[in-house]
């Protein structure tokens, strides 16, 4: 908080790869990205949309409101939510979950709009694993782990995983992972959206 005035996030919506129907609150890569993060020299969350300084100063006052305000940062999802009731909801098209207290706010948030389906991929396997192995996960949150060539995820609770197909390197990718489209807004609402993940399912993508 700067004084007394209070920083509020910015829900995103039409985002290109998401479409119109997704709403997405984002936060600044690298900052929120786990430091050994084998992605952090080709991140597209560093490229075009993503590399205006406008945006970039959006994502950043989106992490100060996390960090100022923990409460209000989430209370203004909520109330959000509470207006317009987004049936699809993504964590992070950039950046990572900051630590324990957000995932556990990120929880809270889904129990109380058991009608939006919440998404949330992210490197950050030791606080994920940590929370959930003593509490229970909303069954509307799905939680991908994401893997980068042979950088593997520990994944003890089988979440499902996501990989990405590089041409000069292993890949791991197994067998049976879906393929991305590459545009969420028309998959959303299909078996093989992301949405639907199961534990043990995975998804891949090309590097873009």
């Amino acid at each position: 908080m700067t004084g007394n005035k209070l920083v509020y996030p910015r829900i995103s919506t039409g985002i290109s790869k998401l479409g119109d129907s997704i709403a997405c609150v984002n936060l600044p890569v690298g900052e929120t990205c786990r430091k050994d993060a084998p992605c952090s020299w080709g991140c597209y969350a560093l490229r075009g949309n993503f590399a205006f300084n406008n945006v970039k100063a959006s994502l950043r006052n989106n992490l100060k409101a996390y960090e100022d305000n923990p409460k209000n940062f989430f209370g203004v999802i909520d109330a959000a939510l509470t207006v317009i009731p987004y049936r699809y909801f993504r964590w992070h098209s950039s950046g990572d979950i900051p630590d324990q207290q957000y995932l556990e706010l990120m929880c809270k948030l889904a129990r109380k709009h058991r009608f939006t389906e919440f998404l949330c991929f992210t490197k950050k396997y030791e606080v994920v694993n940590e929370y959930f192995s003593k509490k229970r996960k909303p069954s509307n949150l799905v939680l991908v782990l994401s893997n980068w060539g042979t950088w593997e995820c520990e994944n003890p609770h089988n979440f499902p995983t996501s990989w990405v197909r590089m041409d000069d390197m292993e890949c791991g990718i197994p067998e049976s992972a879906k393929k991305c489209t590459g545009y969420c807004g028309k998959c959303v609402t299909t078996e093989h959206s992301c949405w639907n993940l199961k534990p043990g399912q995975s998804v891949w993508f090309k590097k873009r």
